[in-house]
């Protein structure tokens, strides 16, 4: 759901370390990526959506981790998916097998070609295909000493192959779009009921200590989930006023600066700081709220 952005050389930030071998990165366009490293490869969790920058990313972690080889990407959705960042880092890409139900690919046989892009579903910029799928959870043994597990387990609500990727006994959750912290959540798809159900499941899970959420800062699951599910319930009775008061789709435009001066300075959110996208950010509030008012004229539940 992020808007493509031209890539400068200059904007690459270092990488940020969670823990003796877990890293993230924020992309130029505000979105959280991540990597596992091991002894022997690597792991990355999404990657940045311009292929100049993907590039930049490839190099970084090859200088930084002594060019060892990555051994898969795994997207938290399929909405992170670039084909032409997938083939600028050339590696193996995992994704759900929902955004793929139909075509016949899973993990224990995984695809040693590329798909002809005629045999993908209508999903947003994929141009190439996973080679690797699951159903509910999968993991990616990392160390040729020491090992480590990357799991990666299923979840929806965001959207229908939302997942959430969890570097085994680390306490730190790769929680995709699922969450926001500091800017308000992409509301233009997913099942709102589950997406709060697994919110609340992320938050009281004890394994979870620390959670890297779609955009923002790591913070605590429980602010994370607390945080994003707030945002949903907000801007529905926001949405839900204007439909009862028999307001015009467009209307939700005059809803837009006031659920995001919720994340201003004043409210402590975004650490206090504005984000530099907003722009594209006040266009992503308002895809949702229009999807919210669609869902509420249409009889949709919400």
């Amino acid at each position: 759901m992020s808007a493509r952005t031209h890539y400068n050389p200059s904007q690459l930030r270092s990488m940020k370390r969670l823990s003796k071998n877990i890293f993230y990165h924020t992309a130029s366009d505000g979105a959280n990526i991540g990597v596992v490293a091991g002894d022997d490869a690597l792991v990355c969790i999404d990657l940045p959506q311009d292929p100049v920058e993907a590039t930049a990313w490839r190099t970084q972690l090859a200088d930084e981790f002594g060019g060892r080889h990555i051994r898969a990407i795994i997207f938290t959705s399929s909405d992170r998916l670039n084909s032409e960042a997938i083939a600028a880092v050339n590696a193996p890409a995992m994704l759900h097998d929902g955004a793929y139900a139909h075509v016949p690919m899973s993990l224990e046989s995984p695809m040693t070609q590329m798909l002809e892009p005629s045999m993908l579903p209508p999903i947003r910029d994929l141009g190439a295909t996973p080679q690797l799928t699951f159903s509910q959870s999968a993991s990616i043994v990392l160390g040729a000493k020491h090992a480590q597990f990357v799991d990666v387990m299923h979840y929806g609500g965001y959207s229908p192959d939302a997942c959430v990727v969890l570097p085994r006994d680390s306490g730190i959750a790769f929680a995709g779009d699922l969450a926001a912290v500091g800017q308000p959540p992409l509301l233009a798809q997913g099942n709102f009921e589950l997406w709060q159900a697994v919110l609340a499941a992320l938050k009281k899970n004890k394994a979870i200590t620390m959670m890297v959420p779609g955009r923002g800062p790591v913070v605590p699951p429980v602010e994370a989930a607390d945080e994003t599910a707030d945002y949903i319930k907000t801007a529905t009775t926001r949405v839900k006023a204007l439909v009862r008061a028999n307001r015009n789709r467009s209307d939700v435009a005059g809803l837009v600066a006031d659920l995001m001066s919720i994340y201003g300075p004043k409210n402590g959110k975004s650490g206090g700081s504005k984000p530099s996208n907003t722009d594209a950010i006040s266009r992503y509030v308002r895809a949702g709220l229009e999807r919210i008012y669609d869902d509420l004229k249409s009889g949709a539940a919400v």
